[in-house]
């Protein structure tokens, strides 16, 4: 039962890349996993949820525990036959949720940030912001292809600054959400109030700075957010995937004040720090990996962390559910259609981007800027389904991508299929790039 249990919190963690912490609550956590034999996973859910989920997300509950278990699997709902007869659920344990998918955690410090050539730099300045913040790299800029710590460096200084400064004010966002709440604000009348909060910050870390890129009014507010709190002395940490230089559809005067205090890269792991990673990752898990898996590991999963993360996970549910003991032979077998399937979805997005600049004459940065032109916004809906349908992303990852919220995925793949419904021809040319792009 205790391994159920982990397994468990490996699958809830899996779907809060889908759905709402709401979603999560109220549909997920209630399952109880009775049985896993073979390839069949059976879950008791209460009887008031189990009819629900059965009809709306038993297909994402069996995609989730295959991913997981690192197999085909068939899941059984099943139901106590009086609610009364349902036994209490023991106590989960904690699970370590990755930085990306949290607004704070005090799980990611200094002390189990893994350092190595390609993030030394990043470290020491970030840990210099902590030390002594409004004195040194100030602002700090952060860069490099998601999934490497930059997420994870800027919770560390804020757990360092609350630990030696518990009267500072210290807020950590993204820039997905400071335009939903500057939207919001407005909307309510209420921009005051917004400013006031951000305005009166000791630090303020803003995440995916890349996002608000096109978006005029919203690089208005944090032009002067920026240049209010700078003004007064105050820490600013910002990240993006890419050096300000090169952060397309933003004014040059944000450009020109991101790189006025430090700016350092974070670059893929190199072999002994990947290893070194996949060592730290799975003594986190309680998996005490043989060098031999390790250095497989290593040599075969190389982008970033979350894929990390992702192979523990997957090896550690197998051991969990056979019993045995994980091997070379192991971690090839269990693993070979992750890597496969990780090592592929970024060559399948440069094709998509690709294909989609020539056959509608536009450019990727079009294709991820805030035009509206009806050329470029039908070529961007068709870019946006390529990718959800052909590569295993959710609609938060596509929306990143484009550097878009999710509810603009969701309407992309409405306008593209209802196209589909009208246009023969168009369906049947996008199905044959679908299965070229899989094939690929």
């Amino acid at each position: 039962m205790e391994d159920f249990i982990e397994l468990k919190n490996f699958v809830l963690e899996e779907l809060k890349k889908e759905y709402a912490s709401t979603i999560i609550t109220l549909w997920f956590s209630p399952m109880i996993i009775k049985e896993v034999s073979g390839n069949e996973v059976v879950l008791e859910f209460p009887k008031n949820r189990k009819v629900f989920v059965e009809a709306n997300y038993l297909d994402s509950l069996q995609k989730t525990f295959s991913s997981v278990m690192g197999a085909n699997v068939h899941v059984v709902l099943t139901c106590p036959e009086e609610q009364s007869a349902v036994e209490p659920e023991p106590k989960q344990e904690e699970v370590q949720v990755p930085a990306y998918q949290t607004k704070y955690s005090p799980n990611y410090t200094f002390e189990n940030f893994i350092v190595g050539k390609s993030n030394e730099l990043a470290h020491s300045v970030a840990y210099g912001v902590a030390e002594h913040p409004f004195h040194l790299n100030n602002p700090l800029y952060l860069y490099g292809p998601s999934g490497l710590g930059k997420t994870h460096l800027m919770f560390a200084i804020i757990n360092k600054l609350r630990k030696d400064h518990p009267e500072y004010q210290i807020l950590y966002v993204s820039g997905e959400d400071f335009t939903n709440e500057l939207v919001e604000s407005l909307s309510q009348k209420k921009s005051m109030a917004f400013r006031e909060k951000y305005r009166n910050l000791d630090v303020l870390l803003v995440d995916d700075i890349q996002f608000i890129a096109g978006k005029m009014g919203v690089q208005e507010e944090f032009f002067h957010t920026f240049e209010t709190l700078f003004t007064k002395n105050k820490q600013l940490v910002i990240a993006s995937d890419v050096p300000p230089g090169q952060l397309n559809q933003l004014e040059d005067r944000l450009k020109t004040r991101f790189s006025w205090g430090m700016v350092a890269d974070i670059q893929p792991p190199d072999l002994e720090l990947r290893t070194a990673i996949f060592r730290r990752k799975s003594l986190d898990f309680g998996f005490d990996l043989d060098y031999s898996v390790l250095t497989y590991l290593a040599e075969n999963i190389t982008q970033n962390i979350r894929q990390i993360e992702g192979a523990i996970k997957k090896l550690r549910a197998q051991c969990l559910i056979t019993g045995d003991p994980c091997t070379v032979q192991m971690a090839e077998r269990v693993l070979s259609e992750f890597l496969k399937t990780k090592q592929t979805e970024e060559s399948i997005i440069d094709r998509i981007f690709s294909l989609t600049e020539k056959k509608f004459m536009v450019t990727k940065e079009e294709l991820c800027g805030n035009k509206r032109v009806s050329n470029i916004a039908f070529a961007r809906h068709y870019a946006i389904y390529l990718t959800r349908k052909t590569t295993s992303y959710s609609q938060k990852e596509v929306a990143k991508i484009f550097h878009r919220d999710h509810t603009t995925i969701i309407n992309s793949i409405k306008v593209i299929e209802e196209k589909m419904q009208t246009d023969a021809v168009f369906a049947r040319e996008l199905y044959i790039t679908m299965d070229e792009l899989k094939k690929a």
